[in-house]
């Protein structure tokens, strides 16, 4: 995450949730010494006969006050109860001016209170899926922001580009659907680790973090039931098994970070519920991209395609080093 200078970049939309997650990437920035990057993906309709006739839908169904109605076959346009008219903008310099006004105030959020970052902001044309994507080879991180919505309706909403972006991301993707917890103490970063491959990165994402925060971390297992293991769980072996194998996964990481105590935790259950659960107080959630049961062709595993819906706060999703995301 540290090498190099790749800035942290985020996805800019106009809401509560895109401006939350440009403030949690600005201080990831700010811990990493990189700078920022705010990007707005563009894709209103370019043409002024579609701006027009979305604008008339807009008149007819409420959506626009008629203060602001104007006549697009003329220059310009009286402003209700003004006695001044104003030259009318081309469909083109409306949206550049929508686009300038949504990064002004993004990077002012960006920059209150952090003082030295460096930021930097683009507008690019397309959808935001493909414009995230292009930009994730170039980042060191991509943040987005996720609006608190059931899965079924977010399939409909651009909060589903959380989904197809962090598939394909080579870089980590945070996705930030809530404030970071205030009631940790000590505060808490915790990491979802499964013994595959695939969870090797994420501990070592996690163990960084840990140590930059000055936070604890919290490492959690969870075992999906079986019959027999329901019937051994809770027995002193059973429990004692999967502590040795977490405490195998965590041992060279716990060498390198001495300053970061660890908890380690084996739960039998759901493993999106008990993974969520366990990341109630954490400042953040860290998992893999894929883990045990993946297969080349799933780029996103089922667990982690499930907390970007149930995660209680940030959530940190890591690729395998070297993996095709193609």
């Amino acid at each position: 995450m540290t090498t190099g200078r790749r800035p942290v970049v985020v996805g800019v939309e106009n809401s509560a949730a895109g401006l939350l997650a440009v403030g949690w990437a600005a201080d990831e920035a700010v811990r990493h010494r990189l700078p920022l990057r705010l990007v707005h993906a563009s894709e209103w309709p370019a043409e002024p006969a579609e701006a027009e006739a979305a604008y008339r839908a807009a008149r007819h169904d409420g959506r626009l006050h008629t203060a602001h109605a104007f006549d697009w076959a003329a220059d310009t346009y009286h402003e209700a109860g003004a006695r001044v008219t104003v030259p009318r903008l081309s469909w083109s310099e409306r949206r550049r001016a929508a686009d300038d006004a949504l990064l002004e105030k993004a990077a002012a959020v960006a920059t209150t209170g952090r003082t030295g970052l460096e930021v930097s902001v683009a507008t690019v044309e397309g959808r935001p899926v493909d414009v995230l994507r292009g930009e994730a080879p170039g980042s060191s991180m991509l943040v987005l922001g996720s609006r608190r919505l059931s899965a079924l309706t977010e399939l409909l909403t651009t909060g589903s580009i959380a989904i197809p972006v962090s598939a394909h991301a080579p870089c980590p993707v945070a996705v930030v659907r809530g404030p970071e917890p205030a009631t940790g103490v000590p505060p808490t970063v915790v990491v979802g680790v499964d013994g595959s491959a695939g969870s090797e990165p994420a501990v070592g994402y996690a163990f960084q973090t840990a140590s930059l925060r000055g936070a604890s971390l919290r490492a959690v297992q969870v075992r999906p039931p079986t019959p027999n293991m329901v019937a051994a769980f809770g027995s002193e072996s059973e429990v004692e098994e999967g502590l040795i194998r977490l405490g195998e996964t965590l041992a060279g990481w716990s060498e390198k970070y001495p300053d970061v105590p660890v908890e380690r935790i084996t739960i039998l259950g759901h493993r999106v519920r008990g993974l969520a659960d366990a990341a109630q107080d954490a400042l953040c959630l860290v998992v893999g991209a894929r883990g045990v049961g993946g297969f080349r062709g799933m780029l996103l595993g089922s667990v982690t395609h499930g907390l970007i819906h149930h995660a209680p706060g940030p959530l940190v999703i890591v690729p395998r080093q070297g993996e095709d995301t193609r």
